[in-house]
């Protein structure tokens, strides 16, 4: 008893690095900091480091106009005579101060617009975006110009108009954000528990658009400068204060270039671009922590290095006279980036899948059956990458092919039935379209006449008539989307098909025409399937195998019908408990107690410990390894290790 309770103690999650500590712990990000506060340090403290006071009247004489460095003045002196190294470090509080003012009023405005625009659909955001149009096809600086030269020339003056005019771009980002967070389903779910737009705004709209607000912030605190800088180089900066810009105005207008004072130039330019290329730094880090998806595409190259972990299992050879499996999985590991560090969502997974079989995967949601298929074809989501393993499909590895190759390989030899059809069917081109270009991506020596003829075979072998090829997908019915999604898959004719939840959303008959399709299929044309589900009543009648997932981990593999009538792993007992029967109806449902683990709170041990009702203590301590049982079959339980005990 206590080890079982030992086994189902909650497990505390790590605690998660803070996104600011996330940002300087990448190279770009820690080095736009560092010089981003250096330039604030030294503003701050520009009394204390600034040698001389250059606000401060003085007397000077020819021989201290444009004097060369020295120990006196480090970086030489100005037309007036003053030191340019206290012009340098005080005007340093000027452009900074623009620079941060500016960026907070654009950032205040654009958000505000862009967030209603985008939140407010029908005339209140169609008037807001035609005048954020109309600000954008107006050049910023020419603007900024006229107004600052009518206005006045004072230093607030031109932070107003500075970030008065550079909202528009700011608007029109935070717009589209706010345009996609709106259509998600937790704001539907909040307008039907009846909260206000007030109250959607502030605990849900707002909240997942700060991120993209904060990182856009820091990259127009460099425009704000830039901006500052050109006014004040062309005569229309503030004349009471010194910046960077005032300097370069002063040089180029007063002689520097004639009498070779490059002391005077250089060194505002360089300070200018030293902030500019701090702020980008940091904005770009701050984009990828604060929005993961910015990183990289999914179908980029993966950047990070794979870590090649000892294999366990063997790749078999197939036994003489007896054809050997299309695809062989070995110990394949994928982990995900979190801000607490790689988390592993699929560990050790191995599996073969023959001609013209079907092999079911099946699991909870969040067990890694998803990720294991697009890992296989090397689709992960960013942040995911593929860390060990083998998958082996003919001659070739899958998991160590150069990008080319899996390109070429992928949907002629490998393809994907995508789960939800209507969102991976492009809704502005014919369905029949669709189908095609992947023959002529393929096999360009088909020609565009032949791949549509093709496409409308395969449109008609699915049961959609040719009649419909030019049709778009939301004129389909959802069975029929994903039969269109089926004969995509089938375009190339590959020889491995996976099909991720292909019956999601469809009712009972659309299911049971789209399954018994997959397998007249795959023996027709000698394919093997990977189905991956949840709805055990879809494996009994479709799959000729399973592999039972949970946490990352297979739990069990086994032909169909012996795991229905035998389960060995507790999981898989636990899973059968809570599907009906229809041969014993009167057979009371039991379901398992607790939820799947989190990846950032694994157990330690089995991954089915703290739920199983016959863990004890070996299970919170040891990984089971995955036990070979007779004909074929395998199970990762110490309770069927052969001989084996409890202790």
């Amino acid at each position: 008893m206590t080890a079982v309770a030992q086994a189902t103690a909650p497990h505390t999650a790590p605690a998660r690095t803070p996104p600011w500590l996330t940002v300087l712990k990448r190279p770009m990000g820690a080095i736009g900091a560092a010089m981003l506060l250096l330039a604030v340090l030294v503003a701050l403290a520009a009394p204390l480091l600034a040698p001389y006071d250059p606000y401060a009247v003085v007397h000077v004489s020819i021989a201290d106009i444009f004097a060369k460095p020295s120990v006196a003045h480090l970086l030489g002196t100005d037309d007036g005579g003053k030191d340019v190294l206290s012009s340098l470090i005080y005007g340093a509080r000027v452009s900074l101060l623009v620079g941060f003012a500016a960026a907070t009023i654009t950032t205040v405005l654009g958000g505000t617009i862009g967030i209603v625009a985008g939140y407010r659909a029908g005339g209140t955001g169609t008037a807001l975006m035609r005048l954020t149009d109309f600000f954008l096809v107006i050049p910023d600086i020419a603007l900024q110009i006229v107004i600052v030269a009518i206005a006045g020339q004072s230093l607030f003056n031109i932070i107003v108009v500075i970030g008065i005019l550079g909202w528009a771009s700011t608007a029109r980002l935070v717009r589209s954000q706010t345009l996609s967070v709106r259509e998600r389903k937790f704001v539907l779910r909040a307008h039907a528990v009846g909260a206000g737009d007030a109250h959607i705004l502030r605990r849900h709209v707002v909240p997942a658009v700060l991120p993209l607000m904060i990182a856009n912030t820091v990259l127009v605190i460099s425009l704000a400068i830039l901006s500052e800088s050109t006014l004040a180089f062309i005569g229309l900066g503030d004349p009471t204060v010194i910046s960077w810009g005032q300097m370069l105005n002063f040089a180029f207008n007063r002689g520097a270039i004639s009498a070779g004072a490059w002391w005077a130039l250089i060194p505002p330019g360089l300070a200018i671009v030293w902030v500019v290329l701090a702020t980008t730094l940091l904005g770009t880090a701050l984009e990828d922590v604060l929005n993961p998806r910015l990183k990289r595409h999914h179908l980029e190259k993966d950047r990070s290095v794979a870590i090649r972990e000892q294999l366990r299992m063997p790749i078999a050879l197939p036994l003489e006279g007896k054809p050997g499996p299309i695809l062989q999985v070995r110990d394949l590991s994928i982990e995900f980036d979190s801000p607490g560090g790689p988390l592993r969502a699929v560990d050790h997974v191995s599996f073969d899948l023959h001609r013209g079989e079907t092999l079911g995967l099946v699991g909870e949601s969040g067990c890694g059956k998803t990720t294991t298929v697009l890992g296989l074809l090397r689709l992960l989501p960013p942040g995911g990458r593929v860390v060990g393993g083998i998958a082996r499909y003919g001659d070739d590895d899958l998991l160590a092919l150069e990008p080319a190759a899996m390109r070429a390989i992928r949907w002629s030899r490998l393809s994907l039935v995508f789960q939800g059809a209507m969102n991976a069917l492009n809704p502005v081109r014919p369905v029949g379209d669709q189908v095609a270009e992947a023959i002529r991506i393929h096999e360009p020596q088909v020609g565009r006449s032949g791949a549509a003829r093709r496409a409308g075979e395969m449109l008609e072998r699915v049961g959609i008539g040719r009649s419909r090829y030019r049709d778009y997908p939301h004129t389909y019915s959802g069975g029929m989307r994903q039969r269109a999604m089926i004969a995509l898959a089938l375009a190339c004719h590959p020889d491995v098909i996976m099909a991720d939840e292909p019956t999601t959303a469809l009712d009972v008959m659309i299911q049971a025409q789209i399954l018994e399709l997959l397998a007249e299929l795959s023996r027709e044309m000698g394919m093997g399937v990977i189905l991956v589900t949840h709805d055990l009543g879809v494996v009994a009648q479709t799959c000729d195998r399973v592999v039972v997932m949970y946490g990352g981990r297979v739990a069990e593999e086994a032909e169909t019908r012996r795991l229905f009538a035998d389960p060995q792993h507790p999981y898989t007992q636990a899973l059968l408990g809570s599907f009906p029967d229809l041969e014993h109806p009167d057979r009371r449902l039991h379901g398992s107690p607790g939820v799947p683990p989190r990846l950032d709170a694994m157990p330690p041990g089995c991954p089915f410990a703290p739920r199983c009702p016959h863990a004890f203590d070996r299970c919170s301590a040891e990984v089971p390894p995955a036990y070979e049982l007779d004909d074929g079959r395998r199970a990762s339980c110490f309770l069927v290790e052969p001989g084996g005990s409890r202790g």
